[in-house]
């Protein structure tokens, strides 16, 4: 699916200039339990200079609805959610930078159903029984044993968990939007997620997450194709904690391709893959592997602000969320 979109993408784009590779886009799977788990997002391999600083802005809202029921256990999931995010990416010196990002959430009934409804029927995708319960509704939670071990209760507005994310690189450092020099890079990177979300009312894990992984790139003169590996030890929210369930570790890998458009935009393709951190539960509709594809594309306003877009699905049914619609603004200050 991934080789597809690119080869079309790249056939309609022609001979043209390339535009400068600024990397994947930062997109991760909107499901409400993985975003406890912390995931560092895609990104390019090299890191900025010393003092050099990278901003962002992002939301991302996604439309949810999934029912499982096997052996006692039993997931709920049915609503809106609207994550949003400030982030910064700050170059240390010495191959290294820092980066922080505040995510907020905003959850609700919404209002998405009817068209994601008639979305669905459009491309033959399954309606999971979706157009026969009743529409514009909140609910999430999950259960084993008659007894709630996890749920997410609506709110207008709360604080996510704050990820803190070390990379480092042995390749040449440089801004995003370096010149598109063919070749190959890589990076390490590492991360910690403060516990500083809601975990009695889901918007946390209540503990600290470790993360570690891998990034690579490599460039050709008309395109570039981005990788990353990962590995998340996971926290698990007060509540389940006192009913004795464990939310698990995810691991996770993601593979996309930024090709140019003209000289100031460029399409990307990308897929992520996650391990499920409700393993625990004995039903397919929680604990099976995440996958997604994200369309989109990034134009470059001015040299030092960019735009962004991106189209979520998932590929693996009675997994994933449904359609996501993603936003992002990068900001160079300086450049």
């Amino acid at each position: 699916m991934l080789l597809v979109w690119a080869l079309v993408i790249w056939a309609a784009a022609g001979c043209t200039t390339p535009t400068a590779f600024a990397g994947p886009l930062p997109v991760r799977n909107q499901h409400p339990a993985q975003l406890l788990v912390q995931s560092m997002p895609p990104r390019r391999a090299a890191v900025q200079e010393a003092g050099a600083v990278a901003a962002r802005g992002e939301a991302a809202y996604t439309n949810l609805f999934l029912f499982g029921n096997h052996n006692g256990d039993q997931f709920v999931m049915d609503g809106e959610y609207l994550r949003a995010a400030l982030a910064a990416d700050v170059g240390l010196g010495g191959g290294f930078e820092f980066g922080i990002e505040v995510p907020v959430a905003h959850t609700s009934g919404g209002f998405l159903d009817d068209f994601v409804i008639g979305y669905h029927d459009l491309f033959g995708f399954p309606d999971q029984a979706r157009s026969t319960n009743p529409k514009d509704v909140w609910e999430i939670e999950a259960t084993r044993g008659g007894q709630t071990v996890w749920q997410v209760q609506s709110e207008a507005f709360e604080l996510l968990d704050i990820p803190l994310t070390l990379t480092w690189s042995p390749c040449a450092s440089g801004p995003p939007g370096a010149a598109p020099t063919p070749g190959f890079a890589w990076a390490l990177r590492a991360g910690i997620e403060l516990p500083t979300g809601n975990d009695e009312r889901g918007y946390g894990s209540g503990q600290l997450d470790t993360t570690f992984g891998a990034v690579f790139e490599q460039r050709f003169e008309q395109a570039a194709v981005y990788g990353h590996l990962q590995h998340t030890f996971a926290g698990t929210p007060a509540p389940a904690r006192r009913e004795g369930f464990s939310f698990r570790d995810v691991s996770a890998a993601g593979i996309g391709v930024e090709l140019p458009w003209a000289v100031d935009f460029a399409a990307l393709v990308q897929l992520g893959f996650e391990t499920s951190t409700l393993r625990e539960l004995d039903l397919r509709e929680a604990n099976q592997d995440q996958l997604l594809l994200w369309v989109g594309g990034r134009w470059q306003v001015a040299s030092a602000w960019s735009l962004e877009f991106a189209f979520g699905e998932d590929l693996i049914g009675h997994v994933s969320p449904d359609f996501t619609a993603w936003i992002g603004a990068t900001w160079l200050p300086g450049r």
